[in-house]
Formats: C-alpha cells, sequence, structure tokens
C-alpha cells in the first residue's frame, strides 16, 4: 500500500513542531491510522506551520510550499506515490496542487476530504472581519488573519469557483485525465457547545458547524448560459426594443438566451464522487471532530480503509464504493431517527434530527459578453403556488443568501431541500412542493444609460 499524507486546514497550525504541538493538529488520528495501515505509512507534513494566518499567504503559496515539500523532502513519494488525507482547507491546497502542479497521471492516487471547505465556508467571512482580527491579536500574540486564504474560502469565491471548473474539462478531469480517486466524508451535526455563537454558521442545519455538507460535496453540476449569437447582433434600437419585454417571453422556448456548457455527475461519463456522512461528526473538537473527535473515530477511518479499498479499474472499484459509502450514511441516518436531544439541549435546538436534513447551494455568477463582471444585478425566484401546501414557493427553500464580498457579482444561496417530519418519522422532500418557478436575473450599470443588459 502507498503512504499516506495528511494536509491540515486553515489555522490548524502551531508555531512549535513538537509531538504535542502535531497532536493538537491531527489528535490521535495519527496513531489510529498507524493502527489500521501500519507506522510506515503515514505521513504528516507540517505544511505551512502558521503560515495560513499571514495576510499577504495565497493558496497558491501553499500548493507550492506542498509541491517543494514534496520535491525536497520526500521525492520518494512522487516517485511511487501516495494518498492523501485532507482537512477543511486542505481540499482546496490539494487540488490546486494538481492544477498548478501535478504532472499526469498524478502520484496523487486517493484524495480523501475530510469535511473539505471544496465550496467555501460561512466562517470566512466572519473571519475577515474586525472582530477577528482582535481576536487573533488577543489570543494569539499577533496573528493575521490569513486574509488571502479567507477569500479563497469565502462562499461564492471567483478562485475557486475556477479552481473546480478546471477540473470538468476534457484533458484535466481529475479522475479521467489524473487517475486520481476521490471520496468525500462530512459531518452533518455542528457541536452544540458552539450554539452559543451568536453566528448562524456555528449552528447551520446540514452542516458540521463549519462547513455545509452542500459544500463539501463534489457532486455539483454546472450551467453556463449565454447570449445566442442573435442576440449578440442586435443592434441599439434592437435592443432597447427588446429591453423590459422579457415577462412577455415567459414559458416561451423564444429567447436570446441559451445553454453552452451543462455538467452534472452521470452526464458525459463524468462519475459520481462518493460521500458519506458519518454520525455525530463535527468540523472540530475533542469529541465530535471529523478529525481530532474520539466519537465519530471508528466510522471515519472505516470509510477510509473503504476508500482506499477502490482499485485500479474506475468504474467497478468506484461503484462499490459509493455503495458502501452510501449504506454508511443510511447507518447515520437510521442512528439519527432514534437520537433525542438532552434536556439542556432545548435551549439551543428542538429538533436534533433537523440538523441532518438535506441542503443544496445555488452560486449564481453573473458576468458581461467579454466575461467582466456585473456587480448591480438582482435574482427573482419567481414560482407558482405548491401542489402539496398552496402558501410554499421556492423564496421559503431560501435558508441564506450571501454576497462574496470581494466578488459583488457572485450571490450563493443555501436552500433546505429535505426536511424531518417528527409525524412522518422521516425526512420528506420539499422540493416537489414547488410546482415551478421563473428565474429572473435583472442587470443594470447605475454610472451611465448607454449600457443595457
Amino acid at each position: 500500500m502507498k503512504p499516506i499524507v495528511l494536509i491540515h486546514g486553515y489555522s490548524a497550525e502551531s508555531r512549535e513542531s513538537t509531538a504535542s504541538s502535531i497532536a493538537s493538529i491531527y489528535g490521535t488520528l495519527p496513531k489510529d491510522l498507524k493502527a489500521a495501515f501500519g507506522s510506515r505509512l503515514v505521513v504528516e507534513i507540517d505544511l505551512a506551520r502558521y503560515l495560513s494566518l499571514e495576510d499577504g499567504v495565497r493558496v497558491d503559496d501553499i500548493s507550492r510550499a506542498f509541491d517543494r515539500a514534496l520535491e525536497e523532502e520526500y521525492p520518494h513519494l512522487l516517485k511511487k506515490g501516495f494518498h492523501a488525507l485532507v482537512h477543511s482547507t486542505g481540499a482546496l491546497v490539494a487540488r490546486n496542487w494538481l492544477r498548478r502542479f501535478s504532472p499526469k497521471p498524478a502520484p496523487l492516487d486517493h484524495l480523501i476530504h475530510l469535511a473539505g471547505a471544496n465550496f467555501g465556508s460561512g466562517w470566512a467571512h466572519i473571519g475577515r472581519g474586525q472582530m477577528a482580527k482582535w481576536a487573533r491579536k488577543i489570543f494569539q500574540g499577533g496573528a493575521g488573519r490569513g486574509m488571502q486564504v479567507l477569500e479563497a474560502l469565502e462562499l461564492g469565491s471567483d478562485w475557486t469557483l475556477d479552481l473546480h471548473l478546471h477540473f470538468l474539462r476534457p484533458g484535466t478531469r481529475i479522475l479521467e485525465d489524473l487517475n486520481v480517486f476521490e471520496h468525500v466524508i462530512v459531518g452533518s451535526q455542528a457541536d452544540v457547545e458552539w450554539f452559543a455563537f451568536p453566528i448562524r454558521y456555528a449552528k447551520e442545519d446540514g452542516s458540521d458547524g463549519v462547513v455545509r455538507v452542500s459544500a463539501s460535496s463534489l457532486n455539483y453540476q454546472y450551467l453556463k448560459l449565454a447570449p445566442t449569437e442573435d442576440a449578440l447582433e442586435l443592434g441599439w434600437k434592437q435592443a432597447r426594443a427588446q429591453w423590459g419585454k422579457h415577462l412577455e417571453r415567459r414559458g416561451s422556448r423564444q429567447g436570446y438566451y441559451e445553454i453552452k456548457e451543462a455538467s452534472r455527475p452521470g452526464l458525459e461519463g463524468r462519475r459520481e464522487v462518493p460521500l458519506a456522512v458519518p454520525y455525530a461528526c463535527a468540523h472540530w473538537g475533542e469529541e465530535m471532530g471529523i478529525v481530532t473527535g474520539d466519537g465519530p473515530r471508528k466510522q471515519v477511518v472505516k470509510l477510509i480503509q473503504q476508500a482506499l479499498a477502490s482499485g485500479a479499474r474506475p468504474a467497478e472499484s468506484l461503484a462499490g464504493s459509493a455503495k458502501a459509502f452510501q449504506e454508511e450514511s443510511a447507518q447515520t441516518y437510521r442512528k439519527v431517527l432514534t437520537a433525542q436531544a438532552p434536556h439542556w439541549w432545548s435551549k439551543w435546538i428542538h429538533e436534533p434530527r433537523a440538523q441532518y436534513d438535506r441542503h443544496a447551494q445555488l452560486i449564481f455568477r453573473v458576468r458581461d459578453q467579454d466575461g467582466r463582471p456585473v456587480p448591480d444585478f438582482d435574482i427573482f425566484f419567481d414560482s407558482v403556488q405548491g401542489r402539496r401546501d398552496p402558501s410554499r414557493a421556492m423564496k421559503d427553500l431560501i435558508e441564506d443568501k450571501h454576497v462574496n464580498s470581494s466578488s459583488p457579482h457572485i450571490i450563493t444561496f443555501y436552500l433546505r431541500t429535505d426536511a424531518f417530519s417528527a409525524e412522518a418519522g422521516a425526512w420528506v422532500p420539499r422540493v416537489p412542493d414547488i410546482q415551478g418557478c421563473f428565474l429572473e436575473v435583472s442587470a443594470v450599470e447605475p454610472q451611465t444609460r448607454e449600457i443595457l443588459y
């Protein structure tokens, strides 16, 4: 078996390189992995120790540091191959290393995401604020906030969207072209000790308290809508005549936009990335943390073993591990059904099973025909009345929306798609209640009337 490399996440660092300081990063996970796979097969690369909190350091720099560490200190890993376990921000570091530095096929065989922040975290926006700066100064002796890393981690990050879309292109696909097997393991239960924070991201349903399950999943769908050739050839008078008439064309096939690109798992050979949700698993903590916690450790290690068992035939091996991951998730949900919150939870949470409600993220990036950002826009989901619940509309699914602070032309919506029903004793899909919706994107250029969208 090939060695397993551990890559930590944002701020999971220490000033020292002693055994105790390393233990604070990974907890007892290395010990348990060595017991499962052998002591020589677990490699703790202390990557960018204390550097992700430096304000001028970018994810590109950390990926480059990882590449140099491999070349200078671990060349045998590049030559003979290795597996990687990545936590949180480590997912962006590893995927960016594959994009920027890895040969094809990659020496990285299996990439296992432990709550990988693939599509960001709401905490990143909080971390860039003034309060976070003061907290770092008081509790960490003047450490920075890692502003550049947090920018990549913010929901709807332009850089991060481009990172993932890179792997949809022929010639750069992670499985088919780089021969890397990916698996995602992420919890859906925030630690109740975090609920005291007056921040929604510490206690979101469908999240581990830091990263949403839907933001960790790599089974995203991508759709690019763009003007037709006829639209691009419209003259000024024609464009003005069409402006404002879009409402009249609702329900019609006639229009000036079309689907230019589309990608989803199962389409054009793109395979689904196995995803599992362990029971009572949070992002961090000695009891529930996916890396440092003792509670979910047995199930997490079992999932890692199942992921590493996938072999050289992608179709058969991924199908097998996907089935195993689905069964572990089903086992988790069976446990959740019988779980009751302790009485002292009632201060923070009424229905603990709602933490496992399924959610989705919708990310919109609005640009003009030259690829330039269009920051002044509105998005409307105008839905008809629901079938089962006449009062339910698309807006009722939306739990949160976030405009990216660095890229205001990008907005992320968080939707509750399934909800636990105590009456039904199960999770009930909410999307079928929405009979349909019209998507309207209205953009303006506030500085002139001579530009129309």
